[in-house]
């Protein structure tokens, strides 16, 4: 890494000021010199062993193959001067900083409307489910996991990282299972500002006029020993995907009466044909 009194770059990145760190260490919001764009820049070490140094280098290699729209868009960036290893993804916040799912509900006033909470889990659910058709899995995901970005889009923040640090590489049924519950146990904190935990409270109970559908969601998807098996099912149970198919699986009652009407006139021509 260059070093003078005025600027610190990383390649074409000219690093502007620090972020909040991850878990994983340093970020810092960059410019990058020639396109004048915002970035994020990770800094992974300096106190890696060898093998989290390659486990992370396997995990930047995985994502580099990732197009997604809610999973990291991040790449290495080499340094030849510095011991750590380097990454870039897009700029994903504001003049504020990044914006977690966390924070934002806290801006919110501890809770969401059903809208935006199922627009939340949506963005989730569909890069979990893409992640996982891919063989990859990160783990029970948290409020802290979660990057906002101005449009309202949510970015599952350095996906999969943690598990590949362990060198856990698996992605099994069960570690599937467990991560849509995770999920669902943050719809169920943002929709309620309350802890998925037993005695669980009905949300329905908790938040006024609530489609009933998400009680029944929530019944399933928290469900420990029998929840949704993917971010397939869970998807296709909110609320909205079942109020696009209710037209066809629940036919109004003047729809029957139509369709009685002609299957009696049909019986009536024939018989009069006969």
């Amino acid at each position: 890494m260059m070093h003078n009194d005025h600027v610190r770059a990383v390649g074409p990145y000219v690093l502007a000021r620090p972020l909040e760190p991850s878990p994983h260490g340093e970020r810092w919001l960059a410019c990058h010199s020639q396109t004048q764009t915002d970035w994020i820049l990770h800094e992974f070490g300096p106190l890696l062993d060898k093998c989290e140094r390659v486990m992370v280098l396997s995990w930047l290699e995985t994502m580099e193959t990732i197009e997604h729209a809610h999973l990291p868009k991040i790449r290495r960036v080499i340094d030849p001067g510095s011991s750590r290893i380097w990454a870039a993804e897009p700029f994903l916040g504001s003049e504020d900083g990044l914006l977690t799912f966390g924070r934002l509900v806290d801006l919110k006033g501890g809770r969401m409307p059903p809208h935006e909470v199922e627009r939340a889990m949506l963005h989730i659910l569909d890069a979990v489910r893409y992640a996982h058709a891919r063989g990859l899995c990160h783990g029970p995901i948290g409020p802290r996991d979660l990057l906002v970005d101005r449009h309202g889009s949510i970015t599952i923040d350095l996906y999969g990282l943690r598990r590949r640090v362990e060198g856990l590489v698996a992605c099994d049924a069960e570690l599937v299972r467990d991560e849509v519950r995770s999920v669902a146990m943050l719809g169920y904190w943002a929709l309620t500002g309350l802890e998925a935990e037993e005695p669980r409270i009905r949300a329905g109970r908790l938040v006024r006029r609530l489609d009933r559908v998400w009680d029944d969601w929530f019944e399933l998807a928290l469900d420990p020993a029998s929840g949704f098996s993917s971010a397939e099912e869970a998807i296709a149970a909110l609320p909205s995907s079942k109020r696009a198919v209710e037209p066809e699986t629940r036919p109004s009652g003047a729809r029957t009466v139509i369709e009685r009407l002609r299957t009696a006139w049909s019986i009536g021509s024939a018989a009069v044909g006969e």
